[in-house]
């Protein structure tokens, strides 16, 4: 589950940083192409087919990547450099568990990578060399899980665990399932004898394994005084092993007196209906406990031991995240197509023009000369002031015409008034 939320992870991450995005930027061209398509159809189905081309790539590329670390890593084992190819098996893992997500490609390369460690790992003169350092003693099981017909893998695994003095519980079951398989192969069998009697083991396949070997007159001879010791001998049935026994009658007991003391009967008669309520509620939450307990106990055994159902919770769950996802998306850019954006005011800027150039049309060394002149300009509709100047020493109140933007326009403007008589004449002046 774990494995799965980090691969969901990632692929999100990378589907919301490129294909989004992405989308958003093509989406006005694919609309452009088909314009009788709703846009949300058409981003919905642009947006699955990129995140379906990302996730594509993601898978090719990491099963490139982990061939390739693979094939370093046998190379480093090969030279007898075990610490180089127990990196390289570490970053295979590692990207396995980062970017896979498609269960056939995961499955296929979970097989490879594992059975590479398998190998790896049961070959290693020393066990404890890389089992405890980087746990490849787990991944070796997972292989044999999922790879039982692997003969030579199974021969490693169980004469490593021969030598073993702790078995676990996963070990006990890879055992079951091997032993199952190789009922009739000599070698393999007594391995998993051997580890069976020194397990004590007298479970159904333990005793249909031991019948095998009695079969066999050679390794009876060996075998068969363990197996007594163990299981008993042959010729015990369990008839003879069964003792049926009568119940003991119980003793008659006296009837109790009755109180004679009358006092207090009701609350007494309503003490004993609470206690009985509550013994009975009690009862009913230990066996609904109990029920819900064993129920997921056994569900969890059920999904443990079958493969395909593992898969198919696996599945049902990317289907829900998924959905969730797209609903969210599909809420999301419902609401992108539906709102309009608000209006905005307009807001008339006005923009203000360089006028460097005006006209000068008088000069005077008082200011009142200078300010009527101004006041006889105004009359006839030009724009005049009055600016102060300093020159040769003395204060002029020259008097000036307009604003322009050019030279050109300044002296048109002064030609046309000079012209109609207004002004006697002037120049052009950059203020």
């Amino acid at each position: 589950m774990i494995w799965i939320l980090k691969n969901i992870s990632v692929h999100l991450w990378l589907i919301t940083l490129i294909a989004i995005p992405f989308n958003f930027y093509i989406l006005p061209g694919i609309m452009g192409f088909f314009p009788g398509i709703n846009p949300f159809i058409t981003a919905f189905v642009t947006l699955t087919c990129i995140a379906a081309i990302i996730s594509f790539a993601m898978d090719l590329t990491a099963r490139k990547l982990i061939a390739g670390v693979i094939k370093e890593g046998q190379a480093w084992e090969r030279s007898g450099i075990s610490n180089r190819a127990e990196k390289n098996y570490i970053k295979a893992l590692r990207i396995y568990d980062t970017f896979l997500l498609w269960p056939l490609s995961a499955k296929k390369t979970a097989r490879e990578i594992s059975g590479s460690i398998a190998k790896f790992n049961l070959n290693a003169p020393d066990q404890n060399s890389v089992s405890d350092k980087s746990n490849f003693k787990l991944t070796a099981l997972v292989y044999l899980k999922m790879n039982p017909a692997d003969k030579d893998i199974a021969q490693l695994w169980l004469t490593r665990l021969r030598k073993s003095n702790i078995v676990t519980s996963f070990e006990q079951d890879i055992l079951s399932m091997l032993a199952e398989k190789y009922y009739d192969d000599k070698i393999l069998s007594i391995l998993i004898f051997d580890i069976f009697i020194g397990l004590e083991r007298e479970d159904f396949i333990a005793k249909k394994l031991y019948k095998h070997i009695l079969k066999d007159p050679e390794l009876k001879e060996r075998y068969k005084a363990k197996i007594e010791a163990l299981i008993g001998r042959e010729e015990q049935t369990l008839q003879q092993q069964v003792s049926f026994v009568l119940p003991r009658k119980k003793p008659a007991t006296k009837p109790a007196k009755k109180n004679t003391i009358q006092i207090g009967k009701k609350i007494k008669q309503v003490l004993e209906k609470s206690i009985f309520c509550l013994k009975s509620l009690w009862t009913f939450i230990c066996s609904s406990l109990s029920f819900l307990l064993l129920s997921m106990v056994k569900i969890y055994i059920f999904i443990k031991e079958h493969e395909k159902t593992r898969f198919y919770i696996k599945a049902g769950f990317l289907l829900i995240v998924s959905a969730v996802l797209l609903f969210f998306m599909v809420n999301t850019m419902s609401h992108i197509f539906k709102s309009k954006p608000a209006e905005k005011e307009k807001i008339e800027i006005p923009i203000q023009v360089s006028k460097p150039f005006t006209i000068q049309v008088a000069a005077y060394l008082k200011l009142k000369h200078a300010q009527r002149y101004v006041d006889v300009l105004k009359k006839k509709k030009v724009d005049a002031i009055v600016k102060k100047i300093d020159g040769g020493g003395k204060t002029w109140f020259v008097v000036r015409v307009s604003e322009f933007i050019d030279k050109q326009s300044a002296a048109a403007y002064g030609q046309n008034l000079k012209k109609q008589k207004i002004i006697e004449d002037f120049f052009v002046n950059n203020k």
